[in-house]
């Protein structure tokens, strides 16, 4: 079965979608910057990789489930 691709495939990134790009890649995983902006993650990574913004989350905006405590 063919996956669906977004509405705005293959259209050109605007400014506005580069200046949301760089936001979000701050505090954002990759699949969740890609829903925000319609694009795909490979698309999101390709353009970031391209532009020069990085994806890598900072370890401050990571959280973690607290590990369930043995009973």
């Amino acid at each position: 079965m063919a996956t669906r691709r977004p509405a705005n495939d293959g259209n050109l990134w605007t400014a506005v979608e580069l200046r949301k790009l760089k936001r979000l890649a701050k505090e954002r995983t990759c699949m969740a910057t890609a829903k925000a902006l319609g694009r795909t993650p490979a698309a999101v990574q390709q353009k970031a990789m391209r532009s020069g913004i990085s994806l890598r989350m900072p370890s401050h905006a990571i959280t973690t489930r607290p590990r369930a405590s043995p009973s």
